[in-house]
């Protein structure tokens, strides 16, 4: 362009280059996340595991609130909601977030 500057031509066309190869890179990296998201989207959410501490006559029962399924008995309420506690910590610990 000027004479006295031949390289702006030069730079110019490099930082253009450049900017392509760095627009290159992000729609890599963008068709990426893009299919990171599909594949996250299309897996099963983790249910959330709860139980029930219901008192009855003499005992109270740890009952899953999905199932209606009685996990356990225990005399106190205190007792039972331990058992539903260390339920839910050992369904958490198997189940993968």
């Amino acid at each position: 362009m000027h004479a006295n500057h031949p390289e702006v031509p030069m730079n110019v066309i490099t930082m253009a280059q450049e900017s392509i190869l760095e627009l290159a890179e992000v729609l890599r990296l963008s068709g990426q996340a893009r299919l990171a998201f599909e594949a996250r989207r299309t897996q099963p959410a983790p249910t959330n595991y709860h139980t029930q501490v219901i008192a009855g006559a003499g005992m109270v029962r740890v009952v899953e609130i999905g199932t209606g399924r009685v996990l356990g008995f225990r005399r106190t309420i205190r007792e039972a909601q331990w058992l539903a506690d260390s339920l839910a910590r050992r369904n958490a610990q198997q189940v993968p977030a």
